[in-house]
């Protein structure tokens, strides 16, 4: 009996495990970014260099479970960012700038019309991905957050309101 509880114990946590997380992305994989539609501005991921070689204000920006941290939150339209984002929590999330959802609103519409999306499949635990995105000028007159469009995430407090300016 104590052999069948251990077995379906051990089962049950690679099930977990399996379910919760993904590897880390290799350190010469770009990001998998979201492709925006014709109407949105072009989302170009970053070049494998490190971070600091990067063009562009750097932003880092921490993911944990259930919180984002960003060294900056206020924007300015048309100046180009780079976006190192790092996940120092156990769990994959995603990472996006769109607008809040709003009590009747969906994560897949606001995942659908993000301005910058980055997949959970690149940002399993202790992944880190950079991104260029400049603001388009339509961001300036919008209500905007960073967040993790992963439903008890958001749900429990995974976002971050910015500010856009012109």
């Amino acid at each position: 009996m104590k052999r069948i509880t251990l077995l379906v114990a051990v089962m049950i946590a690679m099930m977990i495990v399996s379910a919760c997380g993904s590897a880390a992305p290799a350190a010469t994989q770009a990001p998998l970014v979201q492709q925006p539609s014709a109407t949105e501005p072009s989302v170009q991921p970053a070049a494998t260099e490190p971070a600091a070689a990067a063009p562009g204000i750097q932003v880092d920006i921490t993911l944990g479970d259930n919180t984002i941290d960003s060294s900056l939150t206020t924007f300015q339209v048309g100046v180009p960012y780079t976006f190192v984002i790092t996940n120092k929590g156990n769990h994959a999330h995603n990472f996006n700038i769109a607008q809040p959802i709003t009590v009747t609103g969906s994560l897949n519409a606001a995942l659908q019309s993000a301005l910058l999306a980055v997949q959970k499949n690149q940002l399993g635990g202790g992944a880190q991905v950079t991104v260029q995105f400049t603001f388009p000028d339509s961001a300036a007159s919008t209500q905007l957050e960073f967040s993790c469009l992963i439903q008890r995430h958001y749900d429990d407090g995974m976002k971050l309101p910015i500010t856009v300016t012109k």
